[in-house]
């Protein structure tokens, strides 16, 4: 897929169906800052953990995932995520072993099935019966609006798509063996183009809502949402695609820095849990080439360097992950009474709870963290806020995971915090009495 390509026309072209923007009033608001003192009810650590994944290429045995054993397998372990996404072909057992491999450890996987490589439907519910204990669903075909040769049944997009997709939900409902798993709709490059596809047959909507070097939550709710409505109605919604790229020259369009992604990243994930996104792909694990080949943005979308070094990002992500881990039986979630006060502008917020009964509120500013036309971070001011809690708390300690994963500051008995938010989530732990 040529990201950079859909990038640049993604900055251009405007929505203007009407369609698309009536159907965004409707979009959730969980994100905005809480001004009222009316308690609000927390959502599960454990949920927000599970609605993180990174797209791999296990089968790319010319870049850096040749590299399982040394690199893949032990980073993805360290990261700490539970799902993936990727594809594979019916006779490339060594790659489908890998799949197998991970969900041992409990990574499961997402497998797109596209025609184009060669992936007939009777193809698509072999494999899926092969690896029924490692996958959890099956995907459409990959973003064919980017490419007008493509056929299915002597169709081109849209025909060819919406064809192949309600042959494909069918067939793999219609297997007793696999027939619980979760079909997942087609991907569009341009957003515009779900009133083209029109409804598919689907069990979960996807969306490959990349943000370009901007904020996370750019066009989420006035296009990305809306567009994915169309095509699977109001079904859950997984972008098994989205992130950002660190090759930055006058050839790479969209890239930021490194530092940017690691403020970016947790933030992507937290802003589509709030609007109730099911689950959010990073794409993708590692850079697949090395720094020479920096002018192909493609290959740098990695959480890890081509050598397997983390990157900011992998680390902000990973220590996310470990503060909140806490998986686990079902729980009687409770609910917090505090309030914001202060300078809360563009400040965003995620309550959670663990089973132990400890809340977890995730503070950040929403705002640019990079500047595109000089290539350059943004030094964002912190906004002073202060924190009451009209719920008794014993403890509160504040972390900030694009650091680490050790305590900033440790409070007894609070009434009120005073914080610093910065364009970074910063997360903090609150025991109530």
């Amino acid at each position: 897929m040529n990201k950079i390509l859909k990038l640049w026309i993604r900055r251009y072209k405007f929505l203007t169906l009407a369609l698309l923007s009536a159907i965004a009033l409707t979009s959730t608001v969980l994100f905005l800052p809480k001004a009222e003192t009316q308690p609000e009810q927390a959502r599960s650590a454990d949920s927000f953990v599970d609605s993180i994944g990174v797209v791999v290429h296990l089968n790319y045995a010319d870049t850096a995932y040749a590299r399982y054993d040394d690199i893949i397998k032990p980073r993805l372990q360290e990261l700490g995520i539970r799902h993936i996404r990727d594809g594979v072909a019916l006779g490339d057992t060594a790659t489908q072993q890998k799949f197998l491999d991970l969900a041992t450890i409990g990574i499961k996987s997402i497998l797109v099935m596209d025609p184009r490589y060669g992936q007939t439907v009777e193809d698509a519910v072999n494999i899926a019966k092969i690896m029924a204990n490692s996958i959890e669903g099956v995907e459409g075909a990959n973003e064919w609006d980017l490419h007008t040769d493509l056929q299915y049944k002597g169709q081109n997009f849209p025909d060819g798509v919406r064809t192949y997709q309600a042959e494909l939900y069918a067939a793999i409902k219609a297997d007793s063996a696999i027939g619980n798993l979760d079909v997942l709709g087609p991907s569009i490059a341009f957003a515009e183009n779900a009133v083209k596809l029109g409804t598919v047959a689907c069990d979960i909507g996807t969306m490959h809502s990349y943000p370009g070097w901007g904020q996370p939550s750019w066009e989420l709710d006035n296009r990305w949402i809306p567009a994915t409505r169309i095509m699977c109605g109001d079904k859950p919604i997984v972008a098994t695609e989205s992130g950002y790229h660190n090759a930055i020259n006058e050839q790479s369009g969209f890239g930021v820095s490194e530092k940017a992604s690691a403020k970016y990243l947790p933030r992507l994930f937290l802003e589509y849990f709030n609007r109730g996104i099911k689950r959010a792909y990073s794409y993708e694990l590692i850079d697949q080439k090395p720094n020479p080949e920096a002018n192909n943005s493609q290959l740098h979308y990695g959480l890890l360097r081509y050598d397997g070094s983390p990157k900011p990002a992998f680390i902000a992500v990973k220590n996310l992950i470990s503060l909140l881990q806490d998986s686990g039986d079902s729980f009687e979630i409770g609910s917090l009474d505090y309030s914001l006060s202060g300078d809360t502008t563009d400040v965003h917020h995620t309550l959670l709870q663990k089973r132990d009964g400890k809340f977890y509120l995730i503070l950040w500013q929403e705002v640019a963290s990079f500047n595109k036309p000089t290539n350059a971070d943004v030094d964002v001011p912190s906004r002073k806020v202060t924190l009451t809690l009209n719920t008794a708390i014993k403890n509160a300690t504040t972390y900030q995971p694009i650091e680490s994963v050790n305590p900033l500051k440790k409070s007894d008995n609070p009434k009120q915090l005073k914080l610093k938010i910065p364009d970074a989530p910063i997360v903090v732990e609150l025991i109530p009495v």
